[in-house]
């Protein structure tokens, strides 16, 4: 009987995957440290612990319209505890999922180098960084859009229903992690009509299946805007756009948070002619939302860091050029490695501010409680911005809305003197800047109260300095 013959992997191409292998693991390793350093040091912010005490009472009964990073706090307080790091530990491990993600993405859109270096580019940028050591939304935005996007383009590309259903999975989470996020559906929408009208493929019975099976169940929600209480939500404070959030604030936003060189990397990779299906695709992504998300800033309160799930698309179409001029065997090694090293560079910099100069981004929140907590007395009030910081950082005290004591100056005055209670205030300057933009009410409290201590904070071109005085009519 003659022996069978079996198929050996050449060597070169051993050596080759175990090399891809190690550089993936160590630039995922990376971001791992990238993601868990400070994590425990960063204070909450105002937004971060609105969504940890909703998180504690998370259920079906307390239900939040966008369910899956309550759901996923209250999974990582209840696993880690109730701190800064217990409750950001699953949104920093799904940000290092992420990493993982992009390059598998990248290798399959287009080839293994594009995966390494969108891999490398995630891993160290700082904007993925932030929102990694973040108990909100938009980390969850980021790797549910990464796959309902990867598995839709592979499911069209293999005309498979299989991988279709997981993008539709996909994208229902991507949903309920942040109700805005569906402007995904329509980029994916343009490019099935785009790659139909090009003639490059037929509009046969599978591929209209396909579509069928993806958009018919994203397109049943529509009927919750026919509901009072989902219209409420999306429209409460929103259609006045009361912050005044302009088409130039959200793309400054979303360039600053990619930074310049990846921004221009992108755009670059956009005009090269012929557009690759791949980088169609990726345009498609990245484009679709941020048109639609402009238009819309007329109406509803749309933050540029709302765009966060288009990020990939971004750095994959970076990576694609970076790979486009790599190939480019006639230039000299150093000038092919140029765009992709300023790209990193950029992104340590940006890290290196944020950790050692800019406190992660945040206000001192929770050293200004310290402060407070080491002098506090029963009975004492805080006044602050935001009565949720108050009321997780010092649970013991009274915390009373600042807007309240600019209602009524006078009255609130009399009722700390008849009382004879002591009062904290604490003047967060990046707030106050907002509704006490003529200073009339911290006049009153420099006046009236005595100056204890600041906790200085600067980042992202704001003041997030916290003041903090004490009124003792005793």
């Amino acid at each position: 009987m003659p022996a069978t013959k079996t198929r050996k992997t050449p060597v070169n191409k051993i050596d080759q995957r175990k090399k891809e292998i190690l550089i993936l693991s160590a630039v995922t390793l990376f971001g791992g440290i990238l993601r868990f350093a400070y994590l425990e040091r960063w204070s909450f912010w105002v937004d971060e612990v609105l969504t940890v005490l909703n998180a504690q009472d998370f259920s079906l009964k307390q239900f939040q319209i966008n369910p899956i990073p309550y759901a996923a706090v209250r999974l990582s307080i209840s696993f880690f505890g109730l701190s800064e790091f217990g409750t950001r530990v699953i949104p920093a491990l799904v940000g290092i999922a992420s990493i993982l993600l992009i390059y598998s993405m990248g290798k399959s859109l287009i080839n293994k180098h594009v995966g390494i270096l969108s891999a490398l580019f995630l891993a160290t940028l700082n904007w993925h960084v932030y929102w990694s050591q973040n108990a909100r939304a938009y980390v969850f935005t980021l790797f549910f859009a990464l796959l309902a996007t990867w598995f839709f383009y592979l499911a069209i590309e293999q005309n498979r229903s299989r991988l279709m259903f997981i993008a539709l999975a996909s994208s229902i989470l991507l949903i309920a992690s942040h109700t805005l996020s569906a402007m995904l559906i329509p980029s994916l929408a343009v490019y099935s009509v785009g790659l139909w009208l090009s003639g490059k493929t037929s509009f046969n019975r599978r591929y209209c299946l396909l579509l069928l099976i993806f958009f018919v169940p994203l397109g049943l929600p529509l009927v919750l805007l026919a509901l009072p209480r989902f219209q409420t939500y999306l429209f409460s404070g929103w259609g006045l756009n009361e912050w005044k959030r302009s088409p130039l604030y959200i793309i400054s936003t979303l360039v600053y948070g990619l930074s310049i060189p990846v921004t221009i990397a992108a755009l670059s990779e956009t005009v090269i002619r012929p557009i690759r299906r791949p980088q169609a695709f990726l345009l498609c992504y990245a484009g679709v939302p941020l048109i639609l998300f402009l238009g819309f800033s007329q109406l509803l309160n749309v933050a540029g860091y709302y765009l966060f799930f288009t990020v990939p698309a971004y750095l994959l179409l970076a990576a694609s050029i970076c790979e486009r001029i790599w190939s480019l065997r006639q230039i000299s090694l150093p000038i092919r490695c140029i765009l992709p090293a300023v790209i990193v560079t950029v992104m340590l910099s940006q890290n290196y501010i944020y950790f050692r100069l800019e406190n992660g981004g945040r206000s001192k929140w929770k050293e200004a409680f310290e402060t407070i907590e080491s002098k506090f007395q029963e009975n004492d009030r805080i006044v602050l911005s935001v009565p949720q910081m108050g009321e997780y950082y010092v649970p013991k005290a009274r915390s009373t809305y600042i807007k309240e004591m600019m209602n009524d100056l006078e009255g609130f005055e009399r009722e700390i003197r008849l009382n004879s209670r002591r009062t904290w205030f604490l003047v967060d300057v990046e707030d106050f800047n907002i509704f006490d933009s003529d200073q009339r009410l911290r006049q009153w409290i420099r006046k009236n109260a005595t100056y204890i201590k600041s906790h200085p904070a600067f980042s992202r071109y704001r003041d997030r300095t916290i003041h903090i005085y004490l009124l003792d009519t005793n």
